[in-house]
This record gives structure tokens, C-alpha cells and sequence, in this order.
């Protein structure tokens, strides 16, 4: 994986504090779930890192107007 980075939405890992009750803050790091799936894009299947938040966007159903 190309360091926890989606290629659809280009999101990447954020930073912050874990905070316990005593407020001593230590460095964390959120990664995304990103997956290695084969989806086709633009009509031509290709395998892509893509984060779970796409994964689950693309599956619904666009609404009716």
C-alpha cells in the first residue's frame, strides 16, 4: 500500500493526541482502512487502494428525482 493513502479521494493518515485521564498527551496517528480492490473505473477494470468510506459511497444506489 502506497502509505495508507485512498487514490480516489486522496486522503491520508492524520495526526493527534491519545489523552488519558491524567492529560498526559502522547502522539498517535489515525490511519484509514484502505483496501486493495479491483473496480472499474471509467469502464476499464483496475486494482486500486481505495479507503473503506469510498468502498461503502460507491455502493449505494444514486437517489431517484
Amino acid at each position: 500500500m502506497s502509505a495508507g493513502r485512498c487514490d480516489i479521494c486522496e486522503r491520508k493518515p492524520m495526526y493527534g493526541n491519545n489523552v488519558p485521564f491524567s492529560q498526559h498527551r502522547t502522539r498517535r496517528r489515525f490511519v484509514l482502512n484502505v483496501q486493495r480492490r479491483r473496480i472499474a473505473i471509467n469502464g476499464t477494470p483496475r486494482v486500486v487502494n481505495i479507503c473503506t468510506r469510498c468502498l461503502r459511497t460507491m455502493s449505494k444506489l444514486p437517489k431517484e428525482r
